[in-house]
């Protein structure tokens, strides 16, 4: 049987250290990994190294593994398609096997790109239909996930942003140019929920220790077009709202295809009794995790 510990695959990114940190003050004994940024008291591993993934599990037996490494930057995995399935697909399919081994529950983290974007907001019901090759190799995980491990929670989340220098999600990207004074051309037509990183890993701790199996989206309340978050991102940092500029998708010329009118439902979230946080409330937590950040 696995012991009370909780292991994140993937402890030094942007949801990682959250996810640390909302386990041990819940009171959970936790272990966390990398894989190439390396921090302090995290131990390596390659998941998509089979004997390393085995060995680990075996070694640490947890109870629950939360798997948030993965392959997120859309334009890259569209131009390296071998290496987003190898990091995104047959990587948590090692993981999934060893958790099903031990008879631990996993933890996945998906997004609204399995959907094509045409209909949206999504529930968890609604069919997929990924356009890029990031979102079909997240669809794949899921589909290997699922039927490998009788006890998973796949966590389907989007737009998610936070406060670290070293991350290059929306929040950041936006503060630097902020910094620099430049324009900004950010797409009009893309919408989604923002999700702080912060509420995505206490909501993801509050529903595995519910016992909460199968797919849920975890995402901000509110939907609303990039180009408002990244004025709202914007606002809180004290720029120039008239820096940025709306643009239109396609003008961007980016490589993978995006799904437009994205966006997930919160509507199971809040049947199980958790709310999903409004815009306006991650923003001021973002503001202050900011403004701390510079003393």
């Amino acid at each position: 049987m696995a012991n009370d510990v909780a292991l994140v695959i993937g402890a030094s990114g942007l949801v990682g250290p959250r996810l640390l940190r909302t386990l041990e003050r819940r009171g959970h004994q936790v272990i966390g990994t990398y894989a190439s940024h390396p921090r302090r008291n995290l131990r390596l591993l390659d998941i998509c190294d089979p004997v390393q993934v085995r060995d680990c599990i075996a070694e640490i037996r947890p109870k629950t593994i939360y798997l948030a490494a993965a392959l997120t930057h859309v334009d890259y995995c569209e131009e390296h398609p071998e290496e987003a399935m190898q990091r995104n697909v047959e990587g948590p399919k090692h993981v999934a096997r060893e958790a099903a081994r031990l008879g631990a529950k996993l933890v996945f983290y998906s997004t609204e790109y399995v959907f094509d974007g045409k209909n949206g907001p999504y529930d968890e019901e609604a069919p997929t239909a990924p356009l890029s090759v990031y979102g079909r190799t997240k669809l794949d995980a899921e589909q290997a996930i699922r039927a490998t491990c009788s006890d998973c929670l796949i966590v389907r989340t989007t737009v998610v942003y936070g406060w670290d220098r070293e991350s290059i999600n929306f929040a950041m990207q936006i503060y630097k140019r902020v910094q620099s004074g430049a324009e900004m051309s950010i797409a009009s037509d893309q919408f989604g929920n923002p999700t702080l990183a912060e509420y995505l890993a206490e909501t993801t701790v509050s529903l595995v220790d519910r016992g909460v199996s199968g797919i849920v989206n975890v995402v901000g309340k509110d939907l609303v077009a990039r180009s408002e978050f990244a004025r709202a991102l914007v606002e809180i940092y004290g720029g120039d709202v008239n820096r940025v500029i709306s643009v239109s998708t396609a003008s961007l010329n980016q490589k993978a295809v995006r799904p437009l009118r994205g966006g997930l439902r919160t509507e199971k979230l809040e049947n199980l009794g958790i709310a999903a946080m409004r815009l306006q409330e991650s923003l001021q937590t973002l503001r202050s995790l900011s403004l701390a950040d510079q003393f």
